[in-house]
């Protein structure tokens, strides 16, 4: 005989009427002796797609609980504090932990146990292990709402190349509609269904605001990303991950002007804000928002002429094309880590100073160039870049 324990859900529910009473039907002396097994009145079920995270926070919010406090009431006390870290929720889950969670829903282990990533071709380096820095589809969760069923997170808008929807032709949102906070989504039990909801605002994710977006160039982003998805689980016919890998890393390595990366002297529509902060690790991809990584890959194809880049961006620059070959020639360099929490440059590179009289015959030459003539009318973050190249010549020179 078993004696189930249950976790009430919020609000009337016949399921929690139906199961809610077994405790009370039981005699005294008959308590001691049953062993208990756990069982929620109502565990939705995960969807075909669906990240481990996404199911279990839904289940949480009928409960209006964390997965963090049904795993509490399910015997796990001791769990770590990163327990809810990418790696440990969805990647490469601890299996006891998993196998209470399938238990307890009433679902069969082997079904929860094939939703690890940790399964698939991917490697754990080619996802967005910030749930913050994910975007996600408002179409796809309207989708959702018109067939009755649970908003939910999809698997693959966690892969880092994930920029746009690829079934509504959208790009991938990371901020609420109605107050602009970023990376702040959760779920929330409404009228018993789990929807997404800002953290700040508590308003609905939908998809009814006006799109203002360039049809082409989320075309051309999607070509890309399925370009990159093929590299990174290694489908035939596709461009060598090694390739991409090794671009990323030069666009993200420091170059000799101030120390920035090269990805901040390209002529292209980077995202407002300061040029995320590195210092020597690895992985640079790691914890970049979704509007740098769509920076970053974009860069990248034109580097690689992926997509037929050049054709809508034109060559890269011959100074980006010199760093990608030193790179690839010296692939041991060391690589470098996004912080994005850091606003000023915290590299130190070692200064070969000069002296003022050198330093003033540089910018007379600088002042007599050709060059300095062609962008001396221009304007903008356009005639900086420009200038930097000339001075970052310049020093280079003997």
């Amino acid at each position: 005989m078993y004696h189930r324990r249950q976790l009430q859900p919020r609000g009337p529910c016949v399921a929690a009427r139906l199961y809610g009473s077994a405790f009370g039907e039981l005699p005294p002396a008959a308590v001691g002796a049953v062993r208990s097994i756990p069982l929620l009145p109502i565990a939705p079920r995960p969807y075909a797609d669906e990240l481990i995270s996404s199911w279990q926070a839904r289940v949480a919010c009928r409960y209006g609980c964390t997965p963090a406090d049904i795993e509490h009431w399910l015997g796990h006390q001791d769990r770590s504090p990163n327990s809810s870290s990418f790696d440990l929720r969805d990647f490469r889950p601890n299996p006891t932990v998993l196998k209470s969670w399938a238990r307890t829903a009433r679902l069969k282990i082997a079904d929860v146990e094939a939703m690890m990533l940790s399964r698939l071709a991917r490697t754990i380096d080619w996802y967005v292990a910030d749930r913050r820095e994910r975007g996600i589809c408002p179409d796809c969760l309207d989708e959702d709402v018109s067939v009755d069923r649970d908003h939910y997170c999809r698997r693959e808008w966690s892969h880092i190349e994930a920029v746009a929807c690829r079934k509504h032709r959208r790009m991938l949102q990371d901020w609420c509609s109605r107050c602009f906070a970023r990376g702040r989504f959760r779920f929330g039990g409404i009228e018993e269904r789990a929807r997404l909801v800002c953290g700040d605002c508590s308003t609905i994710v939908s998809g009814g605001q006006a799109r203002i977006e360039e049809p082409a160039k989320t075309d051309f982003l999607l070509v890309l990303t399925a370009a990159i998805d093929a590299a990174v689980v290694r489908r035939g016919g596709s461009v060598a991950l090694n390739e991409i890998t090794a671009a990323i890393d030069t666009l993200w390595s420091p170059s000799q002007a101030n120390g920035k990366p090269f990805i901040a002297w390209l002529d292209l529509k980077l995202p407002f804000g300061r040029v995320p902060v590195f210092t020597a690790c690895n992985n640079p991809l790691a914890r970049l928002s979704l509007s740098w990584r769509i920076a970053t890959f974009v860069a990248a194809a034109q580097l690689l002429d992926l997509a037929q880049a050049r054709q809508w961006l034109g060559p890269p620059p011959s100074f980006l094309k010199q760093a990608f070959a030193d790179r690839k020639r010296n692939p041991l360099s060391l690589p470098v880590e996004i912080l994005n929490t850091v606003e000023v440059f915290e590299t130190v590179p070692k200064l070969g100073l000069r002296s003022d009289v050198e330093y003033q015959r540089l910018a007379r030459r600088i002042l007599a160039s050709q060059d300095w003539k062609a962008i001396s009318t221009m304007k903008g973050g356009l005639r900086d870049r420009k200038l930097g190249r000339l001075m970052n010549q310049a020093l280079k020179s003997k």
